[in-house]
């Protein structure tokens, strides 16, 4: 098979031990420079080497660099219609060479953290048919596959690679094309369970590499959105966010995208700061029975938004998504918006919902099938209150980095995180917080909001208010407070879908290793931990490397 880019696993190592070569300089250009490079390039090496050992030192290979992404602000919304503010970080390396048959056989250069796995694309998809429904189909294979430990990273491979052959599928179920599998090397330094992405990184990689194995081109943002639905094989529900930042990152900047439509802007990362990652060890793994915890308030932000249409029918038709229940979509007060989140129930159980929405009852159902009904009903009202202002902040902030106001946009991440936290740190002790907001709490922001004065008004704006989403876990929260504790931090929060991993804080460059020193001291030394904070940089986007 002729591919572009692809060739001998020898011509790649040539390149790799020359300083000028063009994949080098390729490299170079989506790092930022070539003093940034040596940690990739040593990456590259070892899957190059592992491939060889592997599989055959005379094959011939094309890689796929994938990343990890950090989402700055807009956390939990992309997939309401709401802006994501991500830099993409660190990178994964597929070697990959083509198969003549539909058989996809994967390796990881930690093989005994990632045995090899391996499946045929035929065996996985219904034979003779075309999926009617993904989600409905994705929901069926997840039952087939509960219980089984032989399935495990390679899901989000299976995801990249089934949704796309599904996509090339006629009515009849034929494949056209019937893709071919391919022999992988996954080189990785995203870690697991952190909150940067690594299930979405997998998935670009592996839908990337597939297409190009089958000869087959996709507008980019186009892909991210396909590959949005693919993730949902492994049992979330989210948007496609998360991978076009992997698909779409720019060196030194920001990517502002907004969905439904697409629209992206670039800016460049504010002069003068730096992202410090600290990882909070404590794993965020969507496939165990933290997937509750994912798609509850998903359920929360489904409900509120059929609520209010039904609840609000002279402006139901301006809601089109959750991010729309704002005063300039709806052109009505931030009052008055107020009132439609109060009218929001604070706590529904199913029956509750199935009550209030009869009409949605097969949609309410579906839903129902993402995860357990949690004990304590759902949150409606907050989550509500959180998407809402969430979405809000995440484009106030992109009028804030172009107006060079950086505190006030780190401010905006410290609000993202209170919307998520569910401890604050008082006195050395992690004390639980209250994040409702009864309907005492809603009429007073309702009046701050009439009262004419500026300092009430002030605290009461939509966008200042953190909402209730919960994500987080006391680690993370332990993590920012430190971090806020240290002069020229502007901001700290959680970033990806919580429950575990990682959060960021923007800080002035000279005191950014001071930040990651103090983590070291009250965190993680304090715990017995292994130091996981860093400085980390805004990297080039998910590709085929051309050399």
């Amino acid at each position: 098979m002729t591919l572009a880019n692809r060739h001998p696993l020898a011509q790649w190592k040539a390149w790799l031990n020359s300083p000028k070569s063009p994949l080098v300089r390729q490299i170079a250009d989506l790092y930022g420079g070539a003093d940034l490079i040596e940690k990739p390039l040593g990456l590259l090496r070892q899957a190059i080497d592992e491939f060889a050992r592997s599989y055959g030192a005379d094959r011939s290979v094309f890689v796929v660099r994938s990343t990890g992404r950090v989402n700055m602000l807009g956390m939990h919304v992309d997939h309401r219609g709401g802006s994501v503010n991500p830099i993409a970080i660190k990178e994964a390396f597929f070697v990959v060479e083509p198969r003549d048959d539909d058989q996809v056989i994967l390796r990881d250069i930690n093989g005994d953290k990632f045995p090899e796995e391996s499946f045929g694309i035929g065996d996985c998809l219904p034979k003779g048919r075309k999926i009617a429904n993904w989600d409905t189909w994705c929901h069926e294979e997840l039952e087939k596959r509960k219980g089984n430990p032989r399935i495990t990273f390679s899901n989000y491979v299976r995801a990249g690679v089934l949704y796309f052959q599904h996509l090339n599928t006629d009515d009849q179920g034929s494949f056209i094309p019937a893709f071919k599998g391919m022999n992988v090397m996954i080189a990785s330094n995203v870690p697991p369970a952190a909150g940067l992405s690594t299930s979405s990184c997998l998935v670009v990689g592996a839908g990337l590499a597939a297409l190009h194995v089958n000869g087959l081109e996709m507008d980019p943002m186009k892909f991210c959105e396909h590959c949005g639905f693919a993730e949902w094989y492994v049992g979330t529900r989210g948007g496609f966010g998360d991978h076009a930042a992997i698909r779409m990152g720019r060196t030194n900047s920001i990517v502002h995208m907004t969905s439904f439509p697409f629209s992206l802007e670039v800016v460049p990362f504010p002069a003068g700061y730096r992202v410090v990652l600290a990882d909070s060890l404590v794993e965020a793994k969507k496939q165990a029975g933290a997937k509750d915890g994912y798609n509850m308030p998903l359920a929360a932000y489904a409900f509120g938004l059929w609520l209010a249409r039904k609840q609000n029918p002279a402006l139901a038709d301006k809601m089109g998504h959750l991010r729309d229940i704002n005063s300039q979509t709806l052109g009505i007060s931030e009052a008055e918006v107020m009132r439609i989140i109060k009218r929001l129930p604070e706590t529904v159980t199913r029956a509750d919902i199935l009550a209030l929405l009869p009409e949605k009852k097969t949609d309410l159902e579906n839903i129902f099938r993402s995860h357990n009904e949690p004990r304590d009903g759902y949150k409606v009202r907050r989550v509500c209150m959180y998407g809402i202002s969430e979405c809000i902040r995440s484009n106030l902030c992109l009028e804030m980095i172009k107006a060079g106001d950086i505190e006030g946009y780190g401010r905006l991440i410290t609000l993202h995180h209170d919307g998520d936290r569910v401890t604050r740190l008082v006195k050395g002790e992690m004390v639980p917080v209250d994040k409702d907001y009864p309907d005492a709490l809603m009429d007073r922001l309702i009046a701050d909001l009439e009262s004419g004065d500026p300092r009430r008004i002030a605290g009461a704006h939509l966008w200042a208010q953190p909402g209730g989403y919960n994500v987080s876990v006391p680690g993370i929260d332990m993590l920012v407070d430190l971090a806020l504790e240290i002069p020229g931090v502007v901001g700290a929060g959680l970033v990806g879908a919580g429950l575990g991993g990682s959060m960021i804080a923007l800080v002035k460059a000279a005191q950014a290793q001071q930040v990651v020193d103090h983590l070291a001291d009250k965190y993680y030394k304090a715990k017995g931990l292994p130091v996981k904070a860093e400085v980390v940089a805004a990297v080039g986007g998910a590709g085929i490397l051309a050399p």
